[in-house]
C-alpha cells in the first residue's frame, strides 16, 4: 500500500460530497424556484493529511503521490480496520447481479440479489459506486445519482467492502520537511482533493 490510498488510511479528517448540482432563485416575490442538472454527480473526498509522518519511513508514500500527481488514477478502497467503518453493508446481501439492463441515466436497478439494502448502502456497478437511498427487499434499489456508463444484465454487483472509488486528485499538496535527529518531520501545506475519475 503506498500513494494516495496511504493518504487515506492516515488521514486526520475526511470529508465527502456526492451531492447533486442544483440551483435556486428567488423571485422578487420571495417564491424559490429549484432547478436540478442533470450530472454524474462525482464522488468528491477532502483528506485532511496526517502531519509529522516520520520522513525516513514515508519516502516511498511522497514518492507514489509524486508518480500519481494531478495526472493519473488510483483505485481507493476502504475494507481496512481503519476504513471499513466507511463502506460497511448494513444490509444482508452478499452478492447480487443485474437482473434486467438498465436504461440509460436510471436511478433505479432490478438485481438478483441474496439479500436485503439499507438505505446508506454502497453498490459498485460497472465501475462507479453509487448508495441505496431506500431500504430494499433485494429486488428493486434506488441509487444516489444516475447511471454511469452501459452495465447489462448479468453484471456483478459489488457492495459493501468490496467497492473501489476510482479517483484523480484535483488537488495535492506540497510539504515542508522540518528536521529531527536523523530525519524530518513530513508537514503538509493543505488538504488532498480527490474527485472521481468518470471515464463514460
Amino acid at each position: 500500500m503506498a500513494g494516495f490510498q496511504t493518504i487515506f488510511e492516515i488521514q486526520q479528517k475526511m470529508t465527502v460530497n456526492n451531492r447533486r448540482t442544483v440551483g435556486q432563485q428567488v423571485s422578487k416575490s420571495g417564491q424559490m424556484r429549484i432547478a436540478q442538472y442533470l450530472t454524474s454527480v462525482p464522488w468528491v473526498f477532502t483528506i485532511t493529511p496526517h502531519n509529522y509522518l516520520y520522513y525516513p519511513q514515508v519516502r516511498d508514500v511522497i514518492q507514489s503521490i509524486d508518480n500519481l500527481d494531478r495526472q493519473l488514477p488510483e483505485a481507493i478502497i476502504f475494507n481496512s480496520n481503519n476504513l471499513n467503518w466507511f463502506t460497511k453493508m448494513q444490509g444482508t446481501a452478499t452478492a447480487a447481479t443485474l437482473a434486467t439492463t438498465p436504461t440509460a441515466n436510471t436511478q433505479v436497478l432490478t438485481l438478483s440479489s441474496n439479500g436485503t439494502y439499507k438505505s446508506g448502502d454502497f453498490i459498485e456497478v460497472g465501475g462507479y459506486v453509487y448508495k441505496v437511498t431506500e431500504d430494499s427487499t433485494g429486488t428493486t434499489v434506488y441509487i444516489h445519482r444516475p447511471l454511469i456508463g452501459s452495465p447489462t444484465s448479468g453484471s456483478t454487483v459489488l457492495m459493501g467492502n468490496a467497492v473501489s472509488f476510482n479517483v484523480v486528485a484535483e488537488r495535492c499538496p506540497t510539504y515542508t520537511l522540518n528536521p529531527m535527529k536523523d530525519g524530518a518531520f513530513v508537514q503538509w501545506d493543505g488538504d488532498f482533493v480527490f474527485r472521481e475519475d468518470i471515464t463514460n
